[in-house]
């Protein structure tokens, strides 16, 4: 072999060869990380619900990446380049690296965001908490690679300082919106899955709060959607608020009230035995979970309240420990009560108009 043969082989070795092979050789070393922890978790030795657990399933694949990252740290520093590039190379290697773990931290924080709300009783995170908190990491990320090429962020915040005045004068009613959820959600008056009754009348489940509204899934099978500044002012009922029953949120207590009315000639106290024996067969058999013994807060009541124009009428206080199941139950109470008071021969009156003719006019 030639002294340029010999030449040429050392720099084809230095400058393609040795490189390539740290490169694979720090995408083996990752792949073989990211396997090992990948098996951890599909044999069971690490519980996904745990804090390890949480961590290794948000890593992913990112072992992979970091191993290549390495291995090309290690090819740039046997390779001859000009102090200007192999720097710029360096700081783009940490730029991608830094990226990596912004995304992991986002990934783990937002579970474990996750598991604490349905700790508490919701079942999902919100859109506008995830939203807000992979900004701050992904905002700490990009400040650490604005500082690692030298780039002076003081101009930048300045900057902001003052165009953010300019954006708040234009997007107030955004900003209101932005505020008034993040109170929504830390003074958890509402949360996701709450069963709610808004003022205007409308019913149904919170799915989501964003940066700007809420998102209310009816019992019609519709989605209502609410700005958070609407919601944060107006009066609420919540069902699932565990300060009003004094209970868990897992054992709902839903009541509702029917308003009957039955003829003046009625014998009030059998119409009250009637109602009530009605009420308990229709809970006891759609609702058994419910305690309806004598005394408890969830026994049905009968109360009368008004002398009306052909009847006396009365509400019949129900409960259910379901927020949908209280249409079912009113559904059946009506009919079961309905087909009982025909066979006690109790009356339900109806107004009856009286419509005489003037025998006296005539036609042309």
């Amino acid at each position: 072999m030639g002294a340029f043969d010999v030449l040429t082989w050392h720099s084809l070795r230095d400058s393609v060869l040795r490189p390539c092979v740290f490169v694979a050789v720090g995408a083996l070393i990752g792949w073989a990380v990211h396997h090992r922890l990948r098996k951890m978790i599909e044999n069971g030795r690490v519980a996904e619900d745990t804090f390890f657990g949480i961590l290794l399933r948000s890593i992913g694949k990112l072992p992979i990446v970091w191993g290549l990252l390495m291995g090309l740290n290690w090819a740039t520093r046997i390779i001859s380049l000009p102090p200007f590039a192999q720097d710029r190379v360096v700081n783009l290697l940490f730029a991608v690296l830094i990226w990596t773990v912004m995304t992991f931290l986002q990934r783990a924080i937002g579970q474990f965001i996750s598991r604490r709300m349905v700790s508490e009783g919701s079942p999902v995170a919100t859109s506008l908490l995830m939203n807000l908190v992979s900004a701050a990491i992904y905002l700490t990320g990009i400040i650490l690679v604005l500082d690692e090429f030298d780039i002076s962020i003081t101009p930048m915040i300045t900057a902001l300082g003052i165009g953010g005045m300019a954006i708040a004068l234009g997007l107030q009613e955004t900003m209101a919106n932005i505020f008034a959820g993040l109170h929504i959600l830390l003074t958890k008056q509402v949360r996701i899955g709450d069963n709610i009754k808004l003022e205007g009348g409308s019913e149904g489940k919170i799915i989501d709060i964003t940066w700007r509204y809420a998102k209310i899934h009816t019992v019609m099978n519709n989605i209502i959607i609410v700005p958070n500044s609407k919601l944060a002012s107006s009066i609420i009922t919540n069902y699932d608020m565990d300060s009003v029953r004094g209970q868990s949120a897992s054992v709902m207590d839903v009541a509702f009230v029917v308003t009957v009315g039955v003829a003046y000639d009625s014998d009030l106290e059998e119409v009250e035995r009637v109602t009530l024996e009605v009420a308990r067969e229709v809970l006891k058999r759609l609702d058994p979970d419910l305690d309806i013994s004598d005394g408890a807060s969830t026994a049905p009541v009968v109360r009368f309240h008004t002398f009306g124009e052909s009847s006396i009428n009365f509400n019949v206080n129900l409960h259910t420990t379901s927020f949908k199941g209280q249409y079912v139950v009113r559904h059946e109470f009506i009919k079961a009560l309905k087909k009982r008071y025909d066979e006690e021969r109790i009356r339900i009156p109806f107004p009856v108009r009286t419509v005489q003719l003037d025998g006296s006019l005539s036609t042309k």
